[in-house]
């Protein structure tokens, strides 16, 4: 519920595998194999 809207990702939502966007390797369906890192990450955004 955090991370998807819709059933897609959020866009303050950055998930990576092995340092690679999942947004430009099928996003959700991206493949993972025995090995890989997996980094979730919300956008922070913020000033003075």
């Amino acid at each position: 519920e955090r991370l998807l809207e819709n059933g897609e990702l959020r866009r303050f939502i950055n998930i990576y595998i092995n340092d690679e966007d999942v947004r430009f390797m099928g996003s959700l369906a991206a493949t993972l194999k025995a090995g890989d890192s997996v980094t979730i990450l919300p956008a922070v955004a913020g000033g003075c």
